[in-house]
Order: C-alpha cells, then structure tokens, then sequence
C-alpha cells in the first residue's frame, strides 16, 4: 500500500525546482556569495585605487608631455642655430623662427635665447594667447651669468628651478649651443604653471577627488586653490605646504601607510591616510623625477567615507542576491540573461579597444548591479582617458607595431630605411605677415596633405619640426621597395602642392613651394628615449644625409612648385630611371665623402616663376 502511493503520487516541477535546483541554488549561492563579497570588496577597493591611479597617470602625462615638449623644442632649436642659415640669421630674424615655432606649440609658453655677451631676447605667449617679444634685457646679472656657465655645450638640456615674470611663476629649460660659430650662446623655454592648476582642478572635479602636483618635499606647485587666484589676475609662486589653503596639504608630513590599495603600491603609488578632526582622507601620490634638481610629487585625496559608501553598495547587493534565491531557478536563468548582456557588451567594447578604434568604441552603459555598475564607469574612465592618451600616440603605427609582435617588434635594431625630409621654402620670411591662429592652421592644413601621401605608401611619420616633416620607409615594417614607397609619396606630395597651388592662384594667394630629401641606407631602429617617454625613432648617418640632401633644395631649385632631391642611392633603389637627373656629387656638412644627387622630375606644371624669388607681402594666409 504504501509502495502504490508512492508510485501514484506525483511532485510539481516548481516543488522539484525548489527541492532540487532550489536547494542547490541556495547552498551554492550562499557559498558564492560569501566568497564574491569578500573579492568583491576587494575589487571594489582597487577599483577605486584604479580610479585614483587613473587620476596621477593622466597628471603625469600632462606633466611630461608639456615639460618634455619643452626640452624637445630647445635641443631641436639648439640644433637649428648651428646650421648655415640661422648663424648668418640677424637677432629679429631668429625672433621671427622663434614666433613660429611658439605658435605651433601651444604647451610652451616662453622661448627665448642669450647670446655670446649674454644679452637676453624672446618671445612670450600672453595670458590672452598673443606672442609677444620679451624686453630686451641687458647682460645678464650675476647669479644668471652663474647658472648659465653650469650648462656644458653639447650637453643635455637642464632644468631650473621655478621662476615669475610678469605675473606668471614657470619652469624653464635650457641649452648651450655646441658650436662657437653662431652668435646664440644659450636657447631655453619655459612652462606656465597656470595651465597645471587649471588641470588639477579640471581632473580632481571629473572623478570627485583633490588633486595637486608638489615640487619636492615641502612646495605646492599646482593646486585646484590656485585656479581663482589665475581667474583674479593675481600670480603666485611655488608656495610651502604650510601655506596652503587646504588642511590636508598643510598635514602631508604627517601621513600615516595604509595597508590596502595593494595594486597601486605595485605600481609606484605611496598610499597613506591624514585625519583631519572627524574626518579621514587617503592620499595617494608618485614621484616625477628628470625635470629638475628637485622631483616632482603628483597627487590626488580623497574622503574615506567613499569607500564605505562603495563598501554599503555592496552589501545591498549580497541582500538582494538572497532574495533571488528565492527565485530559484527561473530567477536565476532571468538574472543569468540580465548579468550576461552587459558583460558581452563590454568584451565587446573591449574588442574594439584591442583594435584601437577608440574614437567609435560603444561605452557601456550603467548596470543595476552595482558591480558590473562600476565595471561599466570604470571602462568609461579609461576610454576617456585613451582617448586623450590617443591624441598624442600615431595610431598607425601603433597598429602597425602591435599586428608584428608587441614589445618583440620594437626592439633596436639596425636595418636599410629610407628617410624623407620636408620643408617648405622661406616659411619664416612669409609667416611674418600671418597672425598665430593663421601660422597653425596653414601649418596644420599642409601637414595633414603630406600625411595623407605618407602614409598612403604605408610611410611612418617620425615628427614634425616647425614646418618640416620627417619621415621613413622600411620600419617597423620590413619593406623590400622601401626606397620605391618614398619616391611615390614625394611624387604624391609634388601632385597634391601643385594642385593646392593652383585653388590658391585662383583666390589671388602666393603659392606655397617645398623642398624634400630622400636616402636610403642603414639607420637605428627602435624604441629610443628615457624612461617614461620612449618613441619609436630612427638615428644615424642616414637621417643626417636625408636632411642635408632636402637643405640642397634651395642651391638645386628648377623653378618648380616641389624640388625632390635623393641620392644616388636611393634613385637607384628606386629604380626611377629616366625621371631622375643625375645633379652631381655634392659635400655635404658632416658627411665624410661627397654624395651624388638625383633630382627627380615631377612632370607638374609648376605655379611659380623659374627663377626663385624671395617672397613678397602676397597674402598666405588662407590654408
């Protein structure tokens, strides 16, 4: 009887659920809650360090692309006053070099040189973004004469300690010139600080924290106290700590360790905590060093109850994770769907940041789960970030070096390349009668023409130095028809001026002439640099004869719109045949044998007069 019962007697699929799959659900769930909790707090923490870190790496690239703009400008400028043009060049002429290139960096405030007696000229960007000259100053006084004399020519470029002049505290930079031919002694720029301050405050209100920049142990460079003080008109100076108007700044030296936020340890990060009354704040910071005899500090606090409110989030969520248990398994398939949806749309958000199309990667969106919450702000965080960190990263040859190999593909090495110099005829002459805005939008009109032909022959674009481009074939990527890609880029370049110069001749604007060099021949190749501000770079011979070759353009002018020297070399590398015209062997400066040249033969119809001419007041203006 009781066997027949048990045969006749049926159980529902929702008892089966919940006696089964219920069941299971609830032990397992109970299990993975209790672990999830505690990685998730964990997570959660470093979630939060991950945000802040975010904070003191986007300060620190600010920091070193500014500063290392800086020094970049004053070594390229020191090695343009040693050339044949600049040592014959009159003080208002190298002036006139000095305005253009400050117009075309607008990270740098000040450049200005001193010459063999010490007598100081320049040129300054105004609050309002004019370039004006500095007041010529008289010899320089003593404790200058001094810190100048402790420069070595040749040297690397130093760093001073901040300086205010006309209302305005700076870092500045300095270099000697090598040669005793030119009459430039000394080139150097500085830095406003102002912009530093605007960007603290502009970072520490994105992501709800203070952030600051100290330099050395006891001095407030950077603060988000001095933005109104800027806004005001009023200048201020490197102050000490103890001046400041923010109690935590004031309290730094009695910074207590923490113990947790492992991850940003682990990346250079002193993580330590400064009680204030009731209130507690953790302060992580990084030391910047290399611009100067003091490092530089970049920081940013905030208020520990955040992480209890992260913290409180979290156990909302292990709640509502036993109320579903209830749910048992429908619940489960339901928030199974639920969970799935936003971490596909994330890998796949992560895909197309693998492919650096960061411009159009979809950004998550915001989840009820508090985790994958933050999982989807903290992506957008960072694509916000890779989006700034983009703009001054050549995307192509990222690409390009990640689809070889990674980290193996940058290794120094040496290998044949063939180098591309660019330059455009009495640039500084004819920008004379263009105002800054006008200078970069010529400047940035031309160079995205030239870029466009570049990189259409899978060329990389190693730099733009004023109104010149260097570029080179055969690097990262082993390209057999290097010398034959840069041929066609320069004939690509000689068609697309020439063009230009024609919509220009129709508008009544003075043309716009080039010259370009190429060589071919072996040259370093790979990632060349400090530590923390790498580029992959060539050096060599081969770079130098490539740029003296383009110099030739105006001693080997045929009167056309785009002159194109090379080498024999690379003519014959080439193999451009009957368009080339063998233009003899010429000695080159630095280079121990003569060099035959080719010039090659555009078949443009050129837009300027055969003779050369030196420019006149027609209007350049319009891009």
């Amino acid at each position: 009887m009781p066997g027949r019962w048990l045969r006749n007697r049926r159980i529902s699929i929702r008892s089966l659920l919940a006696l089964t799959s219920g069941g299971l659900v609830l032990v397992a769930t109970v299990t993975v809650l209790w672990i999830s909790l505690q990685a998730s707090s964990t997570n959660t923490i470093e979630l939060l360090s991950d945000r802040m870190v975010l904070i003191l790496d986007g300060i620190e690239n600010e920091v070193r692309d500014k500063l290392d703009s800086a020094g970049s400008l004053v070594d390229g400028i020191s090695r343009e006053i040693q050339t044949p043009y600049f040592r014959a060049a009159t003080p208002d002429e190298i002036l006139d070099a000095l305005t253009v290139v400050l117009a075309t960096t607008p990270d740098v405030s000040v450049l200005l040189y001193w010459d063999r007696n010490l007598v100081r000229r320049g040129i300054r960007r105004g609050k309002d973004g004019t370039l004006k000259r500095l007041t010529q100053g008289a010899e320089a006084d003593p404790r200058t004469r001094s810190q100048l004399s402790s420069v070595q020519p040749g040297a690397a470029h130093i760093w001073g300690e901040p300086a205010v002049e006309n209302g305005t505290t700076y870092l500045n930079v300095v270099t000697r010139i090598a040669s005793t031919d030119a009459d430039v002694a000394f080139v150097g720029a500085a830095v406003s600080l102002d912009q530093f301050s605007r960007f603290v405050a502009a970072v520490g209100k994105l992501y709800d924290a203070t952030a600051f920049i100290l330099y050395g142990e006891g001095r407030l460079m950077a603060h988000p106290q001095f933005v109104g003080n800027i806004a005001a008109g009023s200048s201020y100076g490197v102050i000490p700590t103890s001046e400041a108007n923010d109690p935590v700044i004031v309290n730094l030296d009695k910074g207590v360790p923490v113990a947790f936020m492992q991850s940003a340890r682990a990346r250079g990060v002193e993580v330590e905590r400064v009680d204030i009354d009731d209130t507690r704040y953790i302060v992580l910071s990084r030391w910047v060093r290399g611009y100067g005899n003091e490092p530089l500090a970049i920081g940013a606090y905030y208020r520990q109850a955040q992480l209890s409110d992260s913290m409180q989030r979290l156990m909302t969520s292990a709640i509502a994770g036993f109320v579903v248990v209830v749910l048992a398994v429908l619940a489960a398939l339901i928030l199974g769907g639920f969970v799935s949806r936003p971490i596909r749309r994330l890998a796949e958000s992560a895909s197309e940041v693998a492919r650096l199309d960061i411009d159009t990667a979809t950004r998550p969106r915001g989840s009820a789960i508090a985790e994958l919450d933050q999982q989807a702000r903290a992506f957008n965080l960072m694509l916000d970030g890779l989006k700034v960190f983009e703009t001054y990263v050549p995307r192509q040859l990222v690409q390009r070096l990640i689809a070889l190999g990674g980290e193996a593909s940058v290794a120094s090495e040496t290998r044949e390349i063939t180098v591309m110099f660019t330059d455009i005829a009495s640039f500084t002459m004819i920008s004379d009668r263009m105002g800054a805005e006008e200078t970069a939008a010529f400047l940035n009109r031309h160079f995205g023409m030239l870029a466009d032909c570049i990189r259409g022959e899978n060329g990389s674009i190693d730099k733009y130095i004023g109104d010149a481009v260097m570029a080179f074939w055969g690097a990262p990527d082993r390209q057999d028809d290097h010398a034959a890609r840069a041929v066609k880029a320069a004939r690509c370049i000689a068609e697309v001026i020439t063009a230009d110069n024609r919509r220009r001749a129709g508008k009544g604007l003075k043309p716009v002439r080039m010259r370009i060099g190429l060589h071919s021949g072996p040259a370093v190749v790979g990632n060349i640099g400090a530590p923390g501000r790498v580029n992959y770079t060539i050096v060599g011979d081969t770079v130098n004869v490539a740029q003296r070759i383009e110099a030739l353009g105006h001693k080997l002018d045929a009167g056309a719109d785009v002159t194109v020297l090379m080498s024999a070399r690379t003519a014959q590398e080439a193999g451009i045949g009957a368009d080339g015209e063998a233009v003899g062997e010429h000695a080159l400066a630095g280079v121990a044998h003569p060099v035959p040249v080719v010039r090659l033969r555009t078949h443009e119809t050129p837009t300027t007069p055969q003779v050369p001419a030196a420019p006149t007041a027609a209007p350049l203006s319009e891009p």
